[in-house]
């Protein structure tokens, strides 16, 4: 039995599977380090310089922890807990829909039709590597990080628009008759 067996209905058959780049995953919300080792900086640096501040004493005591906790937390355990997430994160397209499954604590899916389908769009992250979103009837799926998108580009259905295949690389120009 595969992990993809309890998700298949009948006679459904898989024809791509994928997951993300697992530095690319992790480390996709970078901003939010560089933004929280700024803030802890100037944070550390103002209790370096003005001491303790002036309010009461149990306020002055759990402020710093406080600060630093959070400093941590979006600077370094953010990464911590994608990389522990991207144990868990598995993509599939099979001959009837696009399915996503994820989640550390408890396996959640997102499942879209194929024939729901009205655009994708790809944004770049490297050469051979995307974050593809697809978008139809109200919903949105991203798949992000993708190693090889083209792979999975060139196998959804005919009728997405001309404009987001070509975008991704897959299609030729478009020509009028």
């Amino acid at each position: 039995m595969n992990r993809w067996s309890n998700l298949l209905e009948g006679e459904e058959r898989i024809v791509w599977q994928g997951r993300p780049a697992p530095r690319a995953y992790t480390f996709r919300n970078w901003r939010w380090s560089l933004i929280a080792a700024v803030g802890l900086a100037v944070i550390l640096f103002f209790l370096q310089i003005r001491g303790p501040l002036p309010v009461d004493a149990v306020v002055a005591q759990w402020w710093g922890r406080a600060a630093l906790m959070v400093g941590l937390w979006v600077g370094v355990g953010h990464l911590v807990w994608a990389r522990m997430e991207w144990e868990h994160v598995f993509y599939m397209m099979t001959d009837r829909r696009l399915v996503a499954a994820f989640g550390i604590s408890g396996r959640r899916q997102q499942v879209f039709s194929l024939e729901e389908i009205q655009e994708v769009e790809q944004q770049v992250l490297g050469e051979a590597l995307a974050t593809v979103k697809v978008l139809g009837s109200g919903q949105r799926m991203t798949l992000y990080c993708l190693e090889y998108p083209h792979l999975l580009l060139r196998l959804l259905p005919p009728h997405v628009e001309a404009d987001s295949r070509s975008a991704a690389g897959i299609g030729g120009a478009v020509e009028d008759v």
